[in-house]
């Protein structure tokens, strides 16, 4: 897949992908996976069929599968699915566990109707075509299915103030809390959002806002929280 690796945002993901277990470790993003996953609730997810779509290494995938759902786990990177290959797991939750290297989430190599969810973490900001994107979410999706799925957050003043930092100075444009922004295209608000699904045949159930290294009362509020979470069913 040379053409995969030769994407800039798929490089910068393959160069990042050692670091990737240690930053979900740190606190502010074990509070933005704790925001996202609290919009599913205590939903029963055991025996479910559910699609990670943009894996990374399988952080967010095993904690699905912990749930009791099996996870195929997808993402262009090649280093990112070679660590979640090598993550070791125990027998239980590693017989749930699938991840493969796909070239784009823009074309799903999956059946109609094959999923229950779909999750689809802080991915779509890199992707060239978000439409067509969540087009084939909606596809693999069954009716009455699930799409947990996290975006930059445009009314976001920190995020805001993220990008003055990184367009003003190449020292801060090196730093890994700022380099992701050369590749991160693809922000909206909830209700642009909304509608963008809805258009593709998903209706948004819920929203919330996190991301950011802030207290969490701070963090949710929709002027801070870097993040959009939202939680969309397939209705048709």
């Amino acid at each position: 897949m040379a053409e995969t690796r030769d994407r800039p945002e798929i490089r910068f993901h393959d160069e990042i992908s050692s670091e990737w277990e240690t930053l979900h470790r740190s606190r502010t993003f074990k509070a933005r996976t704790a925001a996202m996953f609290g919009l599913l609730g205590d939903a029963d997810l055991v025996g479910q069929r559910w699609l990670d779509a943009g894996c990374g290494t399988g952080t967010l995938s095993r904690l699905l599968a912990a749930r009791g759902c099996t996870v195929t786990g997808v993402d262009a990177s090649h280093e990112m699915i070679a660590a979640a290959r090598d993550r070791p797991v125990d027998g239980l939750l590693a017989e749930r566990l699938t991840f493969r290297q796909i070239p784009t989430i823009a074309s799903l190599p999956f059946a109609d109707r094959s999923f229950d969810g779909v999750l689809c973490a802080s991915v779509l900001e890199y992707v060239p075509d978000v439409a067509q994107c969540l087009a084939q979410i909606h596809r693999v999706l069954r009716p009455g299915g699930r799409l947990l799925v996290s975006i930059p957050n445009r009314g976001s003043l920190l995020r805001r103030s993220y990008r003055l930092a990184h367009a003003a100075s190449s020292r801060v444009s090196s730093r890994p809390l700022f380099r992701y922004l050369a590749f991160s295209k693809f922000e909206a608000s909830p209700a642009a959002m909304q509608d963008l699904l809805r258009r593709h045949g998903l209706m948004m159930l819920a929203t919330g806002f996190a991301g950011s290294p802030l207290p969490p009362a701070l963090d949710r509020r929709a002027t801070i929280g870097t993040l959009i979470n939202i939680l969309a069913r397939r209705d048709d």
